[in-house]
């Protein structure tokens, strides 16, 4: 969970920074991760490792297509899944999204921005519900980096916790 959490501190450093993950760090993050569950449980660790960040990606791939997630942040968390058995994988993404969550509406009450963003929320939910299709959550990209939680920084916080003994 050491060298998971390493690979977080950077990925929050570039997503901060930079606003995106690069792949180069994911997938040397992916390597590590096969490299943990060999060296823990031989050859048998991998596919279920497999099975966590598949599944992972599969369950976050609509909030991506609308564009409340980066596809950064969706291969992040889906490698994070593969560092941990599966009821931990849970209690990680929970606490990740908790802490975005949380950091989000600390910006927006201190921007001013509370009354503005749940009012698109309201739009877009209203739209959706008339036509029943979800459309891109932003109108474009200024917004929607205006709008970006570092959500690799918020994993961070979630390893953290978990070596902590939170979960």
């Amino acid at each position: 969970m050491l060298i998971m959490t390493a690979f977080l501190a950077a990925a929050g450093l570039f997503d901060h920074l930079t606003h995106r993950i690069p792949n180069i760090l994911t997938g040397l993050m992916l390597i590590s991760c096969i490299a943990c569950c060999i060296w823990d449980k031989g050859p048998a660790g991998v596919p279920p490792a497999i099975i966590r960040m598949v599944l992972t990606g599969v369950i976050f791939y609509p909030v991506f297509s609308i564009g409340a997630l980066g596809a950064g942040d969706i291969k992040l968390m889906a490698v994070c899944a593969g560092f941990f058995e599966g009821g931990r994988a849970l209690c990680f993404i929970f606490f990740s999204l908790l802490m975005a969550a949380v950091s989000g509406t600390a910006v927006m009450i201190m921007k001013g921005q509370m009354k503005k963003r749940i009012y698109r929320l309201l739009i877009y939910i209203k739209r959706l519900l008339e036509t029943g299709r979800p459309e891109r959550y932003h109108a474009d990209k200024k917004a929607e980096r205006e709008s970006g939680v570092v959500l690799a920084g918020a994993m961070f916080v979630s390893a953290v916790l978990g070596m902590g003994g939170l979960y």
